[in-house]
């Protein structure tokens, strides 16, 4: 094994990292539900100035670049938004919550052509920047933390992984949902600083190199930046499988839809190296929950999967969202979408077709 070097403790680089993503901001747009190929790429920063935020865009489909622009101003004690598409046709409205589709275009024809109304905006405070993925083998391990892996069972294999040149290993740091919605905008905007309830660390990683990226990670609900052209390989370690691990995917695949990517995604997942939950994702039908006397004696997944009557179950429960929920939401953004599954007692494939040009291909894959 190479020289790995430790300059700075673990617990050191967790808590800068969980200081330093409080203080981000920024607005993100993207299209859902589109009928046809359209992706929402951003041109530079978001920029704050002192009464309002501001980013600019580029919509990209129906063989046309057009140019977007999103201001959040100040407007008596309360904010509106102003989205501006090709210079000529606009939406605005009053924010009331900080994640929301955009209000009508009066230009019917236009909207229609561009699905103006599946134009979906985000006022983002507190929140991890997209990472960037390209081609390569990528280990992610979510959430590694003793409130999920009460026996350290994980931590040998974990730091294996971390200390493997063949990955670039990214930590998932754990935090709460909606973190965010503690920063008052009106404050912000005044330059009134804020610091928000401290998280807590309570990882008993040693051997982590330097080089491993840190990235806070709110149940799972990341952003991705797929620039990956032909293959892109992510190994998962950690926990729950059942909860914070299918959100990690879950915002792949669905970034990778947003993306003018073709890249295969292989998802790999140590079966020996996750934990999983009681309880799992719930909503669309899914049935991905254990029963706790199960966890209670090994919440390992391994040992959870080794039912022949939960395999079965479990598997396909889990894979139904990405096939069903994902294939529609995204119909448009591909020609084909082919998902393919492979654990023990539990094997399939689907070939889904859309209205796009991309032909798309995911694998998953138990160790």
């Amino acid at each position: 094994m190479p020289f790995t070097l430790y300059a700075q403790s673990f617990a050191e680089r967790v808590s800068a990292t969980y200081l330093k993503t409080d203080k981000n901001f920024d607005i993100d747009c993207s299209y859902s539900y589109n009928k046809t190929l359209k992706i929402i790429k951003p041109v530079g920063e978001t920029l704050k100035g002192p009464a309002q935020l501001s980013r600019e865009f580029v919509i990209e489909g129906n063989n046309r670049r057009l140019p977007m622009s999103f201001s959040l101003t100040r407007n008596n004690r309360g904010f509106v938004y102003n989205v501006l598409i090709n210079q000529e046709h606009q939406s605005t409205g009053k924010l009331s919550r900080r994640d929301f589709y955009i209000a009508p275009i009066k230009d019917q024809a236009f909207a229609s052509e561009f699905e103006t109304s599946k134009i979906r905006c985000k006022i983002n405070f507190a929140y991890a920047y997209p990472e960037v993925l390209y081609d390569g083998n990528y280990h992610f391990s979510v959430h590694p933390h003793k409130t999920y892996d009460w026996q350290s069972r994980l931590k040998a294999t974990i730091e294996n992984y971390l200390n493997d040149t063949h990955f670039k290993s990214i930590i998932f740091l754990e935090t709460g949902n909606y973190r965010g919605e503690l920063v008052n905008i009106n404050g912000f905007l005044n330059g009134i600083d804020y610091n928000l309830p401290p998280n807590k660390v309570d990882s008993d990683l040693v051997n982590v190199p330097d080089e491993t990226s840190l990235i806070v990670s709110p149940a799972g609900n990341n952003r991705f930046s797929i620039k990956a052209e032909r293959e892109l390989n992510i190994t998962f370690t950690g926990g729950n499988h059942n909860y914070c691990i299918w959100n990690v995917s879950r915002h792949v695949i669905e970034d990778l839809m947003n993306s003018d990517s073709q890249a295969r995604v292989n998802f790999f997942y140590d079966t020996k190296a996750i934990v999983a939950q009681p309880r799992g994702i719930e909503g669309e039908g899914l049935e991905i929950n254990f029963n706790r006397r199960d966890v209670n004696r090994s919440n390992l997944l391994n040992d959870l999967l080794s039912r022949k009557e939960i395999q079965t179950r479990y598997h396909a429960s889990y894979l139904e969202y990405f096939r069903d929920f994902i294939g529609k939401q995204f119909s448009g953004m591909y020609k084909t979408y082919k998902l393919n599954y492979k654990a023990e007692g539990f094997e399939t494939s689907v070939i889904l077709e859309g209205q796009g040009i991309r032909h798309l291909e995911v694998n998953f894959t138990y160790l």
